[in-house]
C-alpha cells in the first residue's frame, strides 16, 4: 500500500512522544509496512529514561486523576478525550459517542492483532468509530503473529526466535504511536488491549508454542511468566509491570485511547480481581506521573468484583447478542467478540446492533467467519443505522 503522505510528516513528531526506556533487570495479525525511516531515526535519538515504579496494589487509590477529563491537557487530541456518565461513554462536552466499532479478526490481513492504514481507511469509509488492537505481547515467528515479522512485537527477538525480556523492540511501539495518530486524525477512538488474556491461557495450555515471549521457552530469559499472568496482584517492578508501564508511556498521550485490561483476562486459570485493579493503578499513576487527562478504563473479565470496582469506567462482554445493561453495573458496557459458527449473516449482526442501540449499550462488528462481502454488507448494514 503507498504510504500516506500524512504521516511522513507526523512521524517524526509522533516518535518523540514515546517512552525508550527498557525493563531495568532480566526479571523481568498483521502489518505489510515496516515503520518509516524518517520515524526510526527519530525514534533512535529519544532516549528517555522511565522511573521506577511504585508498588501499585490494590491499596492504592482508584483514581490519581478526577473522573471528567477536565484537570490537566493531554498533549495531542484531548478533543477525543472520553468519559463515563451513567451508561453511556461521552465526549468532554458531555455528548454521547455515536459508537460504531470494527475490528478486523480474523480474516487476514490489514494490520491484526492491531490495525493498519487500510483497515482505518476502510473502516472510516464505513462511518466507523472505534478500533481496537492488542498488544500481546506476542512474538512475530511461524508460531506467532508472522505477519508482524517486518516490525516485531514488544519485545526483539534473536534468530532463534526467543524474545528478550530486558530491553524493548522500538520499531513495533513507533508503530503503535503512528495508528494512534492515524486513527485520531480521522476522528477515531482505539480501545488498547493491555495484556492479552487470550495469549496467557494458551501459553499455559501448551499448545501455541512460539506465540508468547512470556514462555519460559521462547525468551532469552528462560522465565515463565505466563503462569501469574491474570492471576494475582501486579506489583515490583516484574515483567508484567514493566510491560503494562511501557505500554501506557507509549500510548497514554492520545487523547482517543481507552483501555481495555486483557482480551478474555477472566478466563485464565485462577484469575483475580487484584490483576485488574493493579492495571488500573498503574494506568492512573502513569498518567498523573506524566501529566495527561484521564483515560477510560475497561474490563473484560466478567468478574462482578473486578466491574464494580471504583476506577473501572466500562465492561465488555464476549457474547453473540447485546449486552443487556442490566448485568452492566450502572456503567457503559458493550460486546467486542464474538464467534458462531456459522458465522452470524449480516442481517443478524444488524439486528444485535440494533438491539444494543435500543437497549443504550454497544455491539462491536468482529468479523469472526464472514468473508470478505459478508463483512462489507455488515458494515453497511451498521453504517445505515437502525431505522
Amino acid at each position: 500500500m503507498p504510504r500516506n503522505l500524512v504521516l511522513l510528516a507526523l512521524a517524526a513528531a509522533v516518535a518523540a512522544c514515546g517512552d525508550d526506556s527498557a525493563p531495568s533487570d532480566a526479571d523481568g495479525a498483521d502489518t505489510r509496512e515496516a515503520t518509516d525511516d524518517a520515524a526510526l531515526e527519530a525514534e533512535a535519538a529519544t532516549d528517555d529514561a522511565a522511573p521506577d515504579g511504585p508498588d501499585v496494589g490494590d491499596d492504592a487509590p482508584a483514581d490519581a486523576a478526577p473522573d471528567a477529563p477536565d484537570a490537566a491537557p493531554a498533549t495531542l487530541h484531548d478533543e477525543l478525550l472520553l468519559h463515563a456518565a451513567g451508561g453511556s461513554l461521552v465526549r468532554p462536552d458531555g455528548t454521547p459517542v455515536d459508537f460504531r466499532g470494527a475490528i478486523s479478526c480474523c480474516g487476514g490481513a490489514y494490520g491484526w492483532p492491531l490495525f493498519d492504514e487500510a483497515w482505518a481507511d476502510y473502516a472510516a469509509a464505513k462511518a466507523v468509530t472505534f478500533l481496537h488492537v492488542r498488544l500481546g505481547p506476542f512474538l512475530t515467528g511461524p508460531g506467532g503473529e508472522s505477519d508482524w515479522a517486518a516490525v516485531g512485537g514488544g519485545y526483539p527477538e534473536g534468530p532463534d526466535g526467543r524474545a528478550d525480556l530486558a530491553t524493548w523492540n522500538e520499531p513495533f511501539w513507533a508503530r503503535v504511536r503512528a495508528l494512534l495518530e492515524y486513527a485520531a486524525q480521522r476522528g477515531m477512538w482505539v480501545e488498547v488491549d493491555l495484556v492479552d488474556g487470550w495469549a496467557a491461557k494458551h501459553c499455559r495450555w501448551g499448545d501455541t508454542p512460539g506465540y508468547s515471549p512470556w514462555d519460559a521457552a521462547w525468551n532469552v530469559q528462560g522465565e515463565d511468566w505466563c503462569t501469574t499472568a491474570g492471576s494475582r496482584e501486579i506489583s515490583g517492578d516484574d515483567v508484567h509491570e514493566r510491560w503494562v508501564r511501557k505500554a501506557v508511556r507509549e500510548t497514554g498521550r492520545w487523547g482517543n485511547v481507552l483501555y481495555q485490561d486483557g482480551n478474555e483476562i477472566g478466563i485464565v486459570g485462577g484469575y483475580a480481581p487484584e490483576w485488574t485493579l493493579s492495571l488500573r493503578n498503574i494506568v492512573r499513576d502513569e498518567e498523573a506521573r506524566n501529566g495527561w487527562r484521564r483515560h477510560p478504563f475497561g474490563t473484560n473479565s466478567d468478574d462482578p468484583a473486578a466491574m464494580a470496582a471504583d476506577g473501572v469506567d466500562y465492561l465488555e462482554f464476549h457474547q453473540d447478542g447485546a449486552a443487556d445493561p442490566a448485568g452492566c453495573f450502572g456503567r457503559p458496557c458493550g460486546v467486542n467478540e464474538y464467534n458462531p459458527d456459522p458465522a452470524l449473516t449480516p442481517e443478524q449482526l444488524h439486528a444485535a446492533f440494533c438491539a444494543a442501540r435500543a437497549w443504550g449499550t454497544y455491539y462491536w462488528y468482529w468479523r469472526h467467519g464472514q468473508d470478505a462481502a459478508a463483512m462489507d454488507r455488515s458494515l453497511d448494514l451498521l453504517a445505515a443505522g437502525c431505522g
